[in-house]
C-alpha cells in the first residue's frame, strides 16, 4: 500500500534545517529510506540504556524527553514536529542517554543505523549538522541555563570562533615564553639583590602570563550564542565584572543577516546580526554563521506552520459545531443559561500608597499582588541612600547612653537633663532623616501588570513622575550586571525598548529574572491577543458558512416545491 503522506514527508525535509542545500532528487533518495512509526499515547519508543539501532524525526504528534536521576524520573523536555532524536547514540556510539514517550498519538519517520551512516557519508552537511545539535543539547544539560522555560527547547548553542581565542591567547604565551628565560637567568646568578629582582620579575611575569591565559580562556567560553524554539538569545559574561543577555523572540524577527570578512569566509566566522523593529542583535565574530541564520529561518517557519496548523484545526471544529455536526464540550445546561450571570469587574492594578502597604512590603524588592508585579532597587542602593542617616543616629544613639550611664552614676551631673533632652531631639531628627531616604527609596518603583509597564519616581511629600508603556509596544528587552559589585549582590540594569524610548529598570535586584518575568507578561499578552483575534475570525467564518447553509436549504426547499423550473440550464 503506498503511503499517501509521502509528499508531506518530502515537504517536512525540504524545509527542515538538517536538510539544507539538498537537491529534489536527493530529498527524495532520504524519503526512499524512511521508515514510519505510529505511537499510541504512553507508548515508549527508546529507553535509557539501550542501544540505539535507528534515528526519529517526529513527523506528528508530541513525545516527551526523560532521564532517570537519584532514583526519580526527571522531566527533559517535549518534541513536537520537526524535531530529532536518538543521533547521539549513533553518533558518538553510546547507549541512550534518555527515554523517549509518546504523549499523545505520534508519527515517526525513522532511519536504521545502516541508512543513517549512508546519509552522513553521502551528504557530508548532514553530519556537522547533527553534530552541532547534539553538541549544544550536551552543553545546554551542562550549563543548566536557569532562564530557559519549561516549555522551551535549546536548539543551537555556538561561541565566538576559535581563531579569536587564539588571538586572546597569545599575548599572555608571549609573556609566560618571555618570562621563562628571565627566570632561568636570574637562578643562575650569584647571590645578590640584583639576582632577586631579576627572579622576582621573572615569576611575577609568569604568574601574569598565566593568569590572563587562565581568564581569556574562561572569558572566551563564557560567551553563548543561542537558538532556541522561541527566541534567539546573546549570553554575554566577563568573569566578576559583567554579565548581560541580549534576546529577541523569534516572532518578532524581521530578517537575518550574515557578513562576514575575507579571512571570515576563509576559516569559517562572521557577525550574525538579528533584526527586529528596534535594530536588533548584532553578534559578532560567531564561529558558522551562517548554520546559525538557517536555523533561526528553519524554527521562525516551523513556529509559523504550527499555529496555522492549530488556527485551522480550530475554523474546522467552529463550522462544525455551526452546522450541528458536532457538540460542544461542557456546554452550560439550560438551567446554568437561564441563571442571570454575575460580572465581576476588573480589579484596578495595585497603586503604591498607604501605610499598611508600606509596612507590609517593608524593605521588599520584589512582590506581586493581583498579577501586578512590583519592583524596587535593590537594598545595597538602599544602604547607599540611607548609611549617612544611620550613621548620625548610631553616634548620637551612642552619645545618649553614655549621657544616661554618667547621669546614673554621677547625681551632680548637671547637664544630664539638657544634653539628654537636645540629643533626644536630634536623635529624633535622624530618625526622620532615615525614614524620608528610605521612603525615597521605597516610592521609586517599577511595576509589571498583564497589560503595561510601569516607572514610577516619587519623592516623599513631593512630586511624582510616572511613564507608562504597554507590553504590545516592547520590541525587546536586555539586561547588565555591571562591575564585581553588582554581580555579588545579583543586582543591575533592565532595558525594555518600546519604540525610539527606552525605559530602564535600575538597580533591580536579580535583573535575570526581571527579564524573565517580563517576557512571560509579554508572552501571554501576545497568546492572548491572538487567540482573541482568531476566535474572532472564527466566529464570523462560522456564521458566514452557517448562513450560506441555511439559504442553500432554504433555495433547495423552494426549488423542490416549484411547478416549473426557476433556473433553467
Amino acid at each position: 500500500m503506498i503511503d499517501q503522506d509521502i509528499p508531506k514527508y518530502a515537504a517536512l525535509l525540504k524545509e527542515h534545517y538538517l536538510f539544507k542545500g539538498l537537491e529534489e532528487s536527493q530529498i527524495a533518495h532520504v524519503v526512499n529510506r524512511l521508515v514510519r512509526v505510529e505511537l499510541d499515547s504512553g507508548e515508549v519508543v527508546i529507553t535509557e540504556g539501550d542501544i540505539g539501532e535507528s534515528f526519529y524525526l517526529v513527523f506528528r504528534g508530541k513525545v516527551e524527553e526523560t532521564r532517570r536521576e537519584r532514583g526519580e524520573t526527571r522531566h527533559l523536555d517535549f518534541l513536537t514536529e520537526g524535531d530529532f532524536f536518538g543521533e547521539e547514540t549513533l553518533l558518538f556510539d553510546r547507549p541512550r542517554v534518555a527515554t523517549i514517550t509518546a504523549v499523545e498519538p505520534t508519527i515517526l519517520l525513522s532511519l536504521d543505523r545502516d541508512d543513517f551512516y549512508e546519509l552522513l557519508q553521502n551528504y557530508p552537511q548532514i553530519r556537522k549538522n547533527l553534530s552541532v545539535t547534539a553538541e549544544s543539547r550536551q552543553l545546554a544539560d551542562k550549563e543548566q541555563f536557569d532562564w530557559v522555560g519549561e516549555d522551551e527547547l535549546i536548539y543551537l548553542i555556538t561561541r565566538k570562533h576559535e581563531f579569536f581565542l587564539i588571538i586572546a591567547l597569545t599575548l599572555p604565551i608571549i609573556l609566560g615564553l618571555g618570562s621563562i628565560p628571565v627566570l632561568l637567568f636570574g637562578l643562575t646568578l650569584d647571590p645578590s639583590l640584583f639576582a632577586t629582582g631579576v627572579k622576582v620579575v621573572g615569576i611575577v611575569g609568569l604568574v601574569i602570563a598565566v593568569f590572563f591565559l587562565v581568564w581569556n580562556w574562561i572569558d572566551w567560553g563564557n560567551d553563548f550564542y543561542i537558538v532556541t524554539n522561541q527566541r534567539v538569545v546573546w549570553l554575554e559574561r566577563v568573569l566578576i565584572f559583567y554579565y548581560s543577555r541580549q534576546e529577541a523572540p523569534l516572532t518578532q524577527v524581521l530578517a537575518v543577516n550574515v557578513s562576514s570578512s575575507w579571512l571570515g569566509r576563509i576559516i569559517g566566522y562572521g557577525n550574525v546580526e538579528v533584526r527586529t523593529f528596534t535594530g536588533g542583535i548584532l553578534m559578532r565574530n560567531m564561529s558558522s554563521p551562517q548554520q546559525f541564520a538557517n536555523f533561526i529561518d528553519d524554527f521562525q517557519l516551523r513556529a509559523q506552520h504550527q499555529l496555522e496548523d492549530v488556527e485551522k484545526r480550530n475554523r474546522e471544529r467552529a463550522i462544525r459545531l455551526r452546522l450541528g455536526l458536532e457538540k460542544e464540550e461542557g456546554k452550560p445546561s439550560p438551567e446554568t443559561t437561564a441563571r442571570p450571570q454575575v460580572v465581576k469587574k476588573e480589579k484596578k492594578p495595585t497603586q503604591i500608597g498607604g501605610w499598611r502597604e508600606k509596612l507590609q512590603t517593608f524593605l521588599q524588592v520584589r512582590y506581586e499582588r493581583e498579577g501586578v508585579i512590583t519592583y524596587r532597587k535593590h537594598w545595597f542602593l538602599l544602604v547607599g541612600k540611607t548609611w549617612q542617616a544611620a550613621t548620625v543616629f548610631m553616634f548620637l544613639a551612642g552619645m545618649m547612653t553614655v549621657f544616661i550611664v554618667s547621669g546614673t552614676r554621677n547625681a551632680d551631673f548637671t547637664l544630664a537633663g539638657p544634653a539628654e533632652a537636645l540629643l533626644g531631639v536630634a536623635l529624633f531628627g535622624a530618625f526622620l532623616w532615615w525614614i524620608y531616604n528610605y521612603l525615597d527609596w521605597s516610592n521609586d518603583i517599577y511595576q509589571l501588570t498583564p497589560d503595561q509597564i510601569l516607572d514610577i519616581e516619587r519623592k516623599p511629600l513631593g512630586r511624582e513622575d510616572k511613564k507608562t508603556a504597554p507590553l504590545d509596544s516592547i520590541l525587546s528587552i536586555e539586561h547588565t550586571r555591571d562591575g564585581i559589585i553588582q554581580l555579588m549582590f545579583n543586582y543591575g540594569n533592565v532595558t525594555i525598548n518600546v519604540g525610539q524610548t527606552k525605559f530602564i529598570f535600575r538597580g533591580v535586584y536579580n535583573p535575570d529574572q526581571v527579564h524573565h518575568d517580563i517576557s512571560d507578561y509579554i508572552e501571554v499578552r501576545r497568546r492572548k491577543k491572538r487567540d482573541s483575534e482568531a476566535r474572532r475570525d472564527r466566529q464570523k467564518m462560522s456564521e458566514w458558512f452557517g448562513t450560506y447553509h441555511e439559504q442553500t436549504d432554504i433555495l433547495e426547499e423552494y426549488e423542490s416545491e416549484s411547478d416549473f423550473d426557476l433556473f433553467p440550464g
